[in-house]
């Protein structure tokens, strides 16, 4: 049984929120310039044991984009906030891409909602540095968001396309239709709060158990971010994708939801 509805923030933001299914919770959390579709094939098989959680954040899909700050303290308290309206309860909190900076921002304020943290192909923090080297160099970036100011719709096709392997280039469309319900102004404002973002310290010092899911062929964060988190994290573990680029849930919804329902009920790739 499906429940599709918005929820209302406190601060009056209406974001578009889908609740599937009965069981142990877990809760999906989207990247940059996308939205809860990418996960309805996962949202589909997994609430046949799980009641699955997955919301629009605001400034994307079908949420509200209110003129903000969109920081990241703020996007963290926004998915706590989510937590504590569907009464969610130890939980597996899944964050993908960018979506993996809003679950670790989110951390920041303990939650007894959070019972497990899957970070899947996304960053500790955008730009390298001497003592981590799994980022992008600071002009490769600034050449990106320079990119989308100039260029801004077309310039978007390339990154999106090499999100996916050549293989599953019929998914492209999904992609670009929900990357455009971003406004310019709201993705550079993401792209550039996250660059402020390094959370390796989070890491070192979350108490939940954390899974690092990478695919093996992701051209944006390779498998040694994964790597790097499971090595450092009190309670790390890694897991890899070898089908998908950077988009596991839409690329290999069946090894997604297999790697969610593991992890959740206590198994390891171990």
């Amino acid at each position: 049984m499906k429940s599709v509805t918005h929820l209302t923030l406190d601060d009056g933001t209406r974001i578009r929120c889908t609740v599937a299914g009965a069981g142990p919770d877990v809760v999906l959390v989207h990247g940059w310039k996308q939205s809860h579709r990418l996960f309805d094939q996962a949202i589909h098989r997994l609430s046949a044991t799980h009641r699955v959680i997955a919301f629009d954040q605001r400034g994307a899909g079908e949420s509200d984009k209110p003129e903000c700050s969109y920081d990241f303290d703020l996007l963290g308290a926004d998915l706590r906030e989510v937590m504590d309206t569907c009464q969610v309860t130890d939980a597996t909190v899944v964050g993908w891409s960018m979506g993996c900076t809003v679950v670790l921002s989110s951390m920041h304020q303990p939650s007894p909602r959070v019972g497990r943290v899957i970070v899947m192909n996304g960053p500790l923090r955008l730009t390298r540095t001497t003592d981590f080297p799994h980022a992008l160099h600071d002009e490769e970036l600034r050449s990106y968001i320079e990119g989308m100011e100039d260029s801004w719709p077309t310039d978007q096709r390339p990154f999106l396309r090499d999100s996916l392997l050549a293989s599953n280039v019929e998914m492209l469309p999904l992609l670009e239709y929900v990357a455009w319900q971003t406004p310019l102004h709201i993705a550079l404002r993401l792209v550039r709060n996250q660059t402020l973002i390094d959370h390796r310290t989070t890491i070192r010092e979350l108490a939940v158990p954390i899974l690092a899911a990478y695919s093996e062929q992701d051209p944006y964060w390779s498998v040694d971010v994964g790597r790097w988190i499971a090595a450092n994290a009190p309670r790390g573990e890694l897991h890899t994708f070898t089908e998908s680029a950077h988009c596991p849930p839409l690329e290999e919804p069946e090894a997604f939801v297999n790697a969610v329902r593991d992890f959740s009920a206590g198994r390891s790739d171990d």
